[in-house]
């Protein structure tokens, strides 16, 4: 009983340094009686948390609160660029990633180009040294880093921090989080990339205040994040969100993935490309065929090729973005009778033909739900920022999480902070 008792008062104490440490995260600057009456927590008890906390250097004072009497109230700011996290993005076209100080501003950031296909061991030795040369090169101590985290396309094992299987970049099994942290003395977060986007359109972007959307990624493959009652669905295996392979026409072409008429192989950039290389070799009237070194060169097509000759007016290229959109919304009708969202958020570097696709999607979508209130669908802007935050926030989401832990009946202390 004297045990239940200890381990109740300690996690006491850890949920109140945690709501703490949250308030001042997200509202400071803010004064310890502030804090007081936010989180109804005893004043004595915020100003001890809050003592702790400066001597550890997580928090400063700064300034004072307006005051229309009496003594000042000293405000409280949480020391951002004290501590900080790394936050990588592992795509096709190569490796991103990212300082990150604890407010999720970027400090700085590197481009690698991506080892696919390569064997586990080629592709974390490109991710150790590159984790390597962004600290040395900003000259952090190993200390100040709190953790990193990693995005990636494909199934992911969250809790094993496994990247299971992806056909796109040709991996599987690999152990990011084993090997990783035998390397550097800070815990490492991985997770589906579309999640990580998604996680930053929670934290920070269009879905700040929503508590079901979903997050859909267009590019070189097509993903989707989903979140309900605020919190991202993995289901059970991590698999949740696979939304390019859903099928939209059995009897369409095969997809990498091995199924046939999966909604990728109809919306995605190599569609894009092969809807223009049709038209070529129909002897179709576009001008994309003025902008190759050589006719028969079609191998050099690429889908910012495309783009420019629809901006151009090539209506041949017009006509397959409007197809895209087309087919994407098709995909997008079916989340929506499943998920019923309050939000459509839409990123990926595919939004570069926004105004191109999405009359079309929208069009589709509001005709497929006539009497139901219109689905609010909004477009991020294409970068690499969203990608890189959202791969942080896989860090500071966990660190700054609740503590809360239950094992056999017993109350157990899990701390969210490793400082």
């Amino acid at each position: 009983m004297d045990n239940i008792r200890r381990g109740n008062k300690q996690l006491i104490k850890e949920l109140n340094r945690a709501i703490v440490i949250n308030t001042i995260l997200n509202y400071g600057p803010i004064s310890r009686t502030r804090i007081s009456e936010f989180t109804d927590l005893g004043l004595s008890t915020v100003s001890n948390i809050v003592a702790d906390l400066i001597k550890k250097e997580l928090i400063y004072e700064t300034g004072e609160e307006e005051s229309s009497g009496g003594r000042r109230a000293i405000l409280l700011e949480f020391n951002c660029n004290d501590r900080f996290v790394l936050g990588i993005k592992i795509g096709l076209d190569g490796i991103i990633i990212g300082l990150v100080n604890m407010k999720s501003k970027i400090l700085d950031q590197h481009f690698i180009p991506s080892p696919v296909k390569s064997s586990e061991k080629i592709v974390l030795e490109v991710l150790i040294k590159a984790i390597r040369d962004l600290i040395n090169k900003n000259h952090i101590i190993a200390e100040k880093i709190v953790g990193c985290g990693i995005g990636v396309s494909g199934l992911v094992n969250q809790k094993e921090g496994i990247l299971v299987f992806s056909k796109i970049l040709g991996w599987k099994k690999i152990r990011f989080k084993e090997f990783l942290e035998k390397e550097f003395n800070f815990p490492i977060f991985i997770d589906k990339d579309v999640n990580a986007l998604t996680l930053a359109e929670k934290r920070f972007g269009v879905g700040k205040k929503i508590n079901n959307f979903i997050c859909i990624t267009i590019g070189k493959g097509v993903g989707a994040g989903i979140v309900i009652k605020g919190d991202i669905y993995h289901g059970s295996y991590g698999g949740a969100g696979d939304f390019g392979h859903i099928i939209i026409d059995k009897d369409g072409p095969l997809c990498y993935c091995g199924k046939r008429g999966c909604l990728e192989t109809f919306s995605s950039d190599q569609f894009i490309i092969n809807k223009i290389k049709e038209a070529l070799s129909n002897q179709q009237d576009t001008i994309i065929k003025d902008f190759l070194k050589k006719k028969e060169d079609l191998d050099s097509i690429s889908v910012d090729m495309v783009l420019k000759a629809a901006q151009k007016g090539d209506i041949i290229s017009k006509n397959i973005f409007q197809e895209v959109g087309k087919n994407l919304a098709m995909g997008i009708v079916s989340l929506i009778s499943l998920f019923d969202p309050e939000l459509i958020v839409v990123g990926g570097e595919g939004v570069k033909a926004g105004e191109l696709i999405f009359p079309t999607m929208r069009k589709v979508v509001r005709d497929n739900f006539p009497f139901k209130k219109e689905i609010k669908i909004v477009f991020l802007q294409p970068g690499e920022e969203g990608w890189i935050i959202g791969a942080a926030e896989l860090v500071l989401s966990e660190i700054f999480k609740t503590p809360i832990f239950k094992s056999k009946g017993k109350v157990a202390i899990k701390s969210a902070f490793r400082w």
